[in-house]
């Protein structure tokens, strides 16, 4: 039997998603696939004992990937990880390097197919959402977007969106369209009703108005409410989050620094069965996303924030200064989610899963993170958070200005003022690079004090790969007190350039092998459980994992 094997090619902007599929065999062996110029790397030999496999000779029909067999335990859910694709009618280029202990060697790699699609064949996803099959309404725009000067605000477009999206029958989709040169709608707080999906085209920027005054209470420019409801297209919603509000000099962004809050860009609350899709978001106010629904999917959605390097009066804007814009954030009672396929670059969390009323089951596959704070679990974890499941991800700090407390990999953070429990969270085939903490898991995130103790069990971290870069990197594993110990299990764990000094652990309880780890955690109420046997390869964690964005 065989199992797609995924990637994610990823580039902001306006690019598209080059995605290819690649084969391996799932009989407890790993492939080990050359990039190629034309095929993808192809069928494992069989699973055998004694030493590593080494490569076959390729196959004939592009440059197929050797591929050696081998004994251990695949290292991604899908029975190997994903390859690269150059997007055009040729396969893809050959998969990427996986881990495996053990096995003969395998015949060689037949040539594969053409490119394939993000998340087909992973088996752990829904399928890939779609488009609206109809418009209930389409709307024109009404102005010409001037790169570098913020949209007039004489004639929001407000009413007119508002009105269509309330006459929308549930089922159907108000359409926001370019009309010639026309590319631009501004808008203050819109609210999307229980079955009706909000479509914003190729080519259409939806602006968030900079007034203060016209958002009066609201605590998003977009919410969405109801059942089946969503947001989809190629388009772009930019909330100018860094950009001077009207009526006065400082930025949203300033205002979340200096200790005050501002609107999300797209609220949903209370919802089943919410869908985004494909769209980018930039420069939101604050947070992006802020996503309470039972039962939802993100797929293929971009967001970089800032979207570009200055505001209109010559302001620099960079991660350090786009303060509180998390990417997505799963939360009041979230619940059997999946974000998927999507590249976040913010000025905080990428994703940061606030158990406040409780979260269970979600999935986090195939995604690339660029600057950020982290894939992270917290800080309001008091309704509990379980059941998470996080692979094929790569979190890339180079350029991306943050260092500290800001530069984060697998982040858990919560204090005894919001602590609950975190169990059965597990993370798989793991990228990151130039971050100053790849691991940190702390349930004494601030001084806060309180009763609710945070508690984290559980916690499985397998494949994962910090590479070398120019930032000496921190490894943090806490448990808060001896009745409340941290559990978590560390397989084939390697972080490059760490040293002894750089680990700080503390009433934990830790599990370490099948696969290789490169150190020995130590300290106060630290038990260490050594599993680790035979060899195991770290996950290769080459470019192609790191993407430009």
């Amino acid at each position: 039997m065989k199992r797609n094997r995924l990637c994610l090619v990823a580039a902001f902007g306006m690019g598209i998603l080059g995605i290819a599929s690649s084969q391996s065999g799932c009989g407890g062996g790993s492939s080990i696939n050359e990039p190629g110029s034309g095929g993808s790397g192809g069928d494992t030999g069989a699973a055998g004992g004694g030493g590593p496999g080494t490569g076959g000779a390729p196959a004939g029909g592009g440059n197929g990937g050797a591929s050696s067999g081998a004994g251990g335990m695949s290292n991604t859910p899908t029975g190997g990880q994903t390859g690269t694709s150059t997007g055009g009618t040729v396969g893809g280029t050959g998969g990427r390097p996986t881990t495996g202990v053990g096995g003969a060697p395998g015949a060689a790699g037949t040539p594969g197919g053409g490119g394939g699609v993000c998340g087909a064949g992973d088996g752990n996803l829904p399928a890939e959402p779609t488009l609206p099959a109809t418009a209930c309404a389409t709307l024109m725009a009404g102005f010409t977007i001037v790169p570098g000067t913020p949209p007039s605000e004489a004639a929001l477009d407000t009413t007119r969106i508002q009105q269509a999206l309330t006459a929308c029958p549930a089922g159907q989709a108000v359409k926001l369209v370019t009309g010639g040169a026309s590319n631009g709608f501004i808008t203050g707080p819109i609210t999307v009703p229980t079955g009706v999906t909000l479509w914003v085209d190729a080519g259409v920027t939806l602006f968030g108005t900079r007034n203060p005054t016209v958002y009066n209470n609201a605590s998003g420019l977009i919410t969405v409410r109801g059942t089946n409801s969503g947001i989809v297209g190629d388009g772009t919603i930019d909330g100018q989050g860094g950009e001077p509000q009207i009526g006065g000099t400082q930025s949203w962004w300033d205002i979340n620094g200096g200790g005050g809050s501002s609107p999300a860009l797209i609220v949903v609350s209370s919802v089943t069965n919410f869908t985004l899709y494909r769209i980018t978001l930039h420069n939101s106010p604050m947070f992006h996303v802020k996503l309470a629904a039972r039962g939802f999917t993100v797929w293929g959605v971009t967001i970089k924030t800032p979207s570009v390097t200055t505001n209109s009066v010559g302001t620099a804007l960079n991660a350090n200064v786009a303060h509180n814009t998390d990417g997505i954030d799963p939360g009041e009672a979230a619940s059997n989610g999946f974000i998927v396929c999507s590249k976040i670059s913010v000025g905080d969390d990428h994703i940061a899963i606030k158990g406040a009323t409780g979260v269970t089951n979600l999935t986090v596959a195939h995604n690339h993170f660029y600057a950020g704070h982290g894939m992270s679990i917290g800080s309001e974890i008091n309704g509990g958070v379980s059941g998470l499941n996080v692979y094929d991800l790569s979190i890339d700090g180079l350029g991306s200005g943050l260092g500290g407390g800001s530069s984060n990999g697998i982040r858990i953070k919560s204090d005894p003022s919001r602590g609950g429990v975190v169990m059965n969270a597990n993370y798989t085939d793991i990228c990151t690079r130039n971050l100053a903490n790849p691991i940190i898991i702390t349930p004494m995130y601030s001084a806060l004090t309180g009763t609710l103790i945070p508690t984290y069990t559980g916690i499985t971290i397998r494949n994962f790969r910090s590479v070398a870069s120019t930032v000496a990197p921190m490894v943090t594993l806490l448990g808060f007190d001896s009745a409340h110990i941290t559990g978590i299990t560390l397989d084939n764990v390697v972080i490059d350039g760490l040293t002894a000094a750089r680990i700080s652990a503390s009433n934990a309880n830790l599990t370490l092998g099948p696969g290789n780890v490169n150190f020995m955690p130590t300290g106060t109420g630290v038990t260490v459980t050594n599993n680790i046997s035979g060899t195991s390869t770290p996950n290769p964690c080459g470019a192609d994992r790191f993407p430009t964005f």
